[in-house]
């Protein structure tokens, strides 16, 4: 299969970036894959100080190791490993009283599903241990409307093929204790066109996720 710019974004894994220090105004962190890590925090929540800790190609088991530093403020990652563009840059900032996370997509890109669940449920003690309010975000269905053909399912299956493992993990992240849940599955249901590829959000989906984040934050 010929891997696109955007598919090395989400394959590629590994946190090797040069930790430099910030200011320890932030107090929220958004945590998880490309989704976050896309997502220009600083345009869409003015004056917020948001820290991005979106990894581009990260799985739930990947994020929950690197967790105990996020949480403890000595390393927050953001970007690509290896990428010249984009590349991966580490942060050390005071410890977060807000997580925001969202993954999952790249248990299944990566054929390495796991149990992404009980990895977000494991996040989410973790952190809840140490006093830091958690948001966790459902999962949103794949937009065909502009599809990138890599993340198409194979053969003649359906879009609705990601499905048999999206609702599932919904659902369970809806039984995790202690957290808040914001529905990004329930803002999309029935829409198209809120994403660039399939996955990745446009303006308008990345808006809409601002718009219903900033009820819990």
């Amino acid at each position: 299969m010929k891997i696109t710019t955007i598919a090395l974004l989400l394959l590629l894994v590994g946190c090797g970036g040069t930790t430099r220090p910030q200011s320890p105004q932030p107090s929220t962190i958004f945590f998880g894959d490309s989704i976050f890590g896309a997502w220009n925090l600083d345009g869409y929540f003015l004056g917020k100080q948001y820290v991005n800790g979106g990894m581009f190609g990260y799985r739930t088991d990947q994020l929950k190791a690197l967790l105990p530093d996020v949480l403890s403020g000595n390393k927050v990652c953001h970007g690509l490993d290896g990428n010249s563009t984009f590349p991966l840059t580490c942060v050390s900032v005071t410890p977060p009283k807000t997580i925001v996370i969202m993954a999952g997509w790249n248990n299944l890109f990566q054929d390495n599903f796991g149990n992404p669940a009980d990895d977000l449920q494991s996040m989410a003690a973790m952190a809840t241990a140490k006093g830091v309010k958690v948001i966790i975000c459902t999962v949103y269905a794949y937009d065909p409307a502009h599809p990138a053909p890599w993340m198409l399912p194979t053969g003649d299956a359906p879009v609705t093929f990601y499905d048999m493992w999206r609702t599932p993990l919904n659902n369970n992240i809806g039984l995790i204790p202690g957290v808040t849940v914001v529905d990004f599955s329930g803002l999309f249901n029935g829409q198209s066109d809120y994403t660039v590829d399939g996955i990745h959000p446009n303006d308008s989906g990345y808006a809409q996720m601002r718009d219903l984040l900033t009820l819990w934050l």
